[in-house]
């Protein structure tokens, strides 16, 4: 992690597009401000890993009900033993 000091006023370039300035500092509090292009997100730390845990959750629903919704297929499926499989295929 590189770490740096700034003054209010003070900034930091990430890049050719990406521009950190200092706006105020109240005791243990800093206000920063960023320019980035509008096609990049941005996050506060702490919404970023709720996302990521909301996409997450998420996923574990799709897969879940993709699993149910497979299981739920195979119970209703008409029994396959002793018929041919493919037309012209010999039964058992």
């Amino acid at each position: 992690m590189l770490v740096l000091g700034r003054k209010k006023g003070e900034a930091i370039n990430i890049g050719d597009n990406i521009r950190i300035v200092v706006l105020d500092v109240a005791g243990d509090s800093a206000r920063i401000g960023i320019e980035a292009p509008k096609e990049l997100a941005i996050y506060r730390s702490e919404i970023y890993k709720a996302i990521q845990e909301e996409n997450r959750a998420a996923m574990a629903s799709r897969e879940m009900a993709a699993k149910v919704k497979a299981m739920a297929f195979l119970e209703t499926a008409p029994e396959t033993r002793g018929h041919a499989k493919h037309p012209g295929e010999r039964k058992e």
